[in-house]
């Protein structure tokens, strides 16, 4: 296999550097040319995501994504498979929550071939019902492990309670057992028919290109596509803070360790004030060893094997939450200094020079994730997806540094009303 590099210096990503191409179906690409190394990557986002599965059927935009690479009008699974590896390129689709995120890389040579693969993916796959079979067989595997990992199962306790029934973020995007088995061949031909189509990709293409070739091409091989009318955004409903202490405890036989998700609905990425609550979780569970949780909880306390914050946060609100393992007999006491912390930062929202780090290390690793093609190519659809302006990043560093501790506090007193979260733990049994 031949050898793919995609490391090379960063250079600044400004308008004039990148080549932005909206086609008439709907679809837009974003080219940027570097000459360091001869290898290309490219990245594509498709709003085909778990938001759009319909009940009864939750799991099939997963289910449906993981079918593209196993057979199409041109290819069988095994044929794919070994063209992709004579190139030594990669191809992959993979489905989350809110979209449908296609991903390859090969040099820079193989560019147009594999610009070819993806377009042949994306468009005709066959969901031949042999493969079918067996990759419904892998993921209601994978589920049924899932109910005896304790991270996973109190993942799954934590959004059944802190979200409503009819709201995306209720369930994890692989759907259960039961509607995976209900599943059809059919099912998933017909979503992908649905969304699956030109009006909304976006493709980056990063590396070692010709910016007006590779746009002919992808003319040429979107030329047709099937476009329809906007797929209309998902408009789940509303969910806000609980308002008493929710609790859910699992048991599963045979474990030694617990695992904590305490949490509540948090903000979007099109929030006012989404980078003073980034900067808010950051120094409450993620700066560092992970903030003045991992401090406090972990290190000085010894309570916790691991302890972090994360707010997920995409055109839908997500959950911000602390997650953590720890030694079932000390459940309590880890809940205990988890809002303890909480509190401390709504009251306290910046100490001891916090801000400034906090700031370096978000710029810092920003420019630290655009020395690679796959950074340049993620932060490109970034700024597509939710229409930030390719002076976007630019711009980036002044916005964090505007925050201020005011607005960290305002952020974590808004959305964390510690009167109403939920907590919920996987414990032995």
């Amino acid at each position: 296999m031949r050898n793919v590099s995609t490391r090379g210096p960063a250079v600044p990503i400004t308008p004039e550097s990148v080549v932005r191409r909206p086609f008439g179906d709907g679809s837009v690409a974003l080219i940027r040319e570097k000459r360091a190394h001869p290898a290309v990557t490219v990245l594509g986002y498709l709003r085909a995501g778990a938001v759009y599965d319909p009940p009864g059927r939750e799991g099939l935009a997963l289910f449906t994504a993981s079918m593209l690479t196993r057979g199409t009008a041109a290819y069988t699974s095994q044929d794919l498979a070994l063209l992709l590896d004579s190139l030594g390129a990669s191809l992959n689709v993979r489905a989350d929550l809110e979209g449908v995120t296609v991903s390859a890389r090969c040099l820079a040579e193989d560019t147009e071939r594999v610009l070819e693969l993806l377009a042949e993916v994306m468009q005709r796959p066959t969901f031949p019902a042999e493969e079918v079979e067996k990759q419904r067989a892998r993921i209601i595997t994978g589920i049924r492990e899932g109910r005896l990992d304790t991270r996973v199962a109190a993942e799954k306790a934590f959004r059944a309670l802190a979200f409503p029934p009819e709201h995306p973020h209720h369930r994890t995007p692989e759907g259960d057992e039961e509607t995976v088995a209900a599943i059809t061949r059919e099912d998933l031909m017909e979503y992908h028919r649905r969304l699956y189509r030109a009006n909304g990709l976006i493709l980056a293409v990063v590396g070692e290109v010709t910016a007006p070739r590779i746009l002919d091409r992808l003319e040429a091989l979107w030329n047709g596509r099937r476009a329809g009318g906007p797929i209309a955004a998902a408009a789940p409903p509303a969910a806000g803070p609980a308002s008493t202490v929710q609790r859910r405890v699992v048991e599963i036989p045979g474990k030694s360790q617990a695992d904590i998700v305490l949490g509540v609905p948090g903000f979007s990425r099109m929030s006012d004030d989404f980078y003073a609550g980034m900067m808010a979780d950051l120094i409450l569970g993620r700066l560092g060893l992970m903030g003045r949780l991992g401090a406090t909880l972990r290190d000085e306390e010894g309570l916790a094997y691991y302890v972090y914050s994360q707010a997920q946060g995409g055109f839908l609100p997500g959950p911000w939450a602390v997650r953590a393992g720890v030694n079932p007999k000390n459940v309590d006491r880890t809940v205990e200094g988890i809002v303890r912390e909480i509190r401390g930062l709504q009251r306290e929202p910046v100490r001891n020079g916090e801000l400034p780090d906090a700031q370096n290390y978000v710029i810092g690793s920003l420019a630290l994730r655009l020395e690679t093609d796959a950074g340049v190519a993620q932060a490109l659809l970034e700024i597509e997806v939710f229409g930030l302006g390719l002076d976007y990043l630019l711009r980036y560093p002044g916005l964090i540094r505007s925050v201020t501790p005011e607005a960290i506090g305002a952020a974590a007193s808004r959305y964390w009303d510690l009167g109403g979260y939920t907590v919920a733990m996987a414990v032995p049994a």
